[in-house]
C-alpha cells in the first residue's frame, strides 16, 4: 500500500476496510480495497475494490434502509441493461452498525471541477435520458419530500417552534392547501450534481453515481432545482452554465415550480432535524426556507 493511500484512508472516515472485511466474511467476495475515490470524506464516500477474477468496484454505505436499497438495484440494473449508464449493483447487504453496503460497478470517468458549456450540455442532456423509464415501476416511491400529508414533517419541522408550524403553514398555502403529489414515470435522481455524474475526455455523461438516496420516481425537472442550493451545485455550475439549466425548468408552470421549491427547502430543514445535525446547519436551513418561501 502506497504512502498516499495510507493517508487517504486515515482522512476517510468510515474505515472501508472494516466494511470489507464484513462484507467478505458474509458473502465470501474476497473483495480487495485498492483506492478511494476523488471525493473522499463523507460517510458514504466510495471506495473502490477489486474481486478476485480482476473485476473492479466502488463500494459504499448507505443510512437508506436495506429494503430500498434492494429495490433501487433491481431497478438499477434493469435500467443498466438497458443502456443507460448507471452502475450495476451487484451487492447490497445490511452491516453490524446499522448501515447498509452497496458494492457497484465502476463506471469510467472521471468528476469535473466545475461545468463548462459543454459538460453543463451533457449533463442537462442526461437527466432528460431517464423520462419516463419507470413507467412499468408504479412500486417505487416518490421523492421523501412529496408526502402524502403534512403530518411526515410535523415531528421535525412542526416541533421546530413556531417558525417551524409557520413554515409548514406556508408550504401548504404554496400547495393550494393540500400537499402536492409529484406526478411522472421519470427516475428522479435527488442529489443530482456535478459531484455524482463522471465525464469522459470529450465531455460526454459516461456514468451517474451515488444513488445512496433511493431510486425514486416523479419528474426528472426536479433534479435540477438543488442545483441552486446545493453547496456543490453553487461551488461548480457557473451564472453561464445555470442558464442551459434555467431553459430546462421553464418546462415547469410557475406553480408547479414554485411548489417544488418549497417541498425542497422544507425536507432539507426536516432532514437537518432528523438527522441530528448541528443546530447551526438546522438554523441555516431554517432561515433559507423562510427566505425562499416568502
Amino acid at each position: 500500500m502506497s504512502h498516499r493511500l495510507e493517508f487517504r484512508l486515515s482522512e476517510n472516515p468510515w474505515a472501508p476496510t472494516a466494511v470489507i472485511e464484513e462484507v467478505n466474511a458474509h458473502t465470501g467476495s474476497g473483495l480487495v480495497l485498492t483506492g478511494l475515490a476523488d471525493q473522499v470524506g463523507g460517510s458514504s464516500s466510495a471506495a473502490f475494490v477489486a474481486w478476485a477474477d480482476g473485476r473492479e468496484s466502488a463500494l459504499t454505505r448507505t443510512r437508506t434502509p436495506l429494503a430500498v436499497m434492494l429495490q433501487t438495484a433491481s431497478v438499477l440494473n434493469e435500467l443498466r441493461g438497458r443502456g443507460l449508464p448507471v452502475p450495476q449493483h451487484q451487492l447490497v447487504l445490511e452491516l453490524s452498525d446499522g448501515y447498509v453496503a452497496v458494492v457497484q460497478e465502476r463506471l469510467p470517468g472521471r468528476h469535473v471541477g466545475e461545468l463548462n458549456s459543454t459538460t453543463a450540455a451533457a449533463f442537462v442532456a442526461m437527466n432528460d435520458r431517464f423520462a419516463g423509464v419507470l413507467r412499468d415501476h408504479p412500486e417505487v416511491p416518490r421523492p421523501r419530500a412529496f408526502p402524502a400529508s403534512v403530518s411526515t414533517f410535523e415531528n421535525t419541522v412542526g416541533r421546530h417552534g413556531e417558525r417551524g408550524r409557520r413554515l409548514l403553514g406556508r408550504l401548504l398555502e404554496i400547495d393550494g392547501g393540500r400537499l402536492v403529489r409529484m406526478q411522472g414515470d421519470d427516475l428522479v435522481h435527488t442529489d443530482y450534481t456535478p459531484g455524482n455524474v463522471l465525464f469522459d475526455d470529450a465531455g460526454n455523461v459516461s456514468g451517474v453515481v451515488d444513488w445512496n438516496g433511493g431510486a425514486v420516481r416523479g419528474d426528472r425537472y426536479y433534479a435540477l432545482l438543488g442545483l441552486h442550493w446545493g453547496s456543490i451545485g453553487r461551488k461548480t455550475v457557473g451564472s453561464e452554465e445555470m442558464k442551459q439549466v434555467e431553459e430546462k425548468l421553464a418546462h415547469l408552470s410557475p406553480e408547479t415550480r414554485r411548489s417544488y421549491e418549497a417541498h425542497w427547502m422544507v425536507d432539507q430543514v426536516h432532514e437537518s432535524i432528523l438527522k441530528g445535525f448541528s443546530p447551526e446547519r438546522v438554523e441555516a436551513d431554517m432561515t433559507r426556507a423562510e427566505n425562499t418561501l416568502g
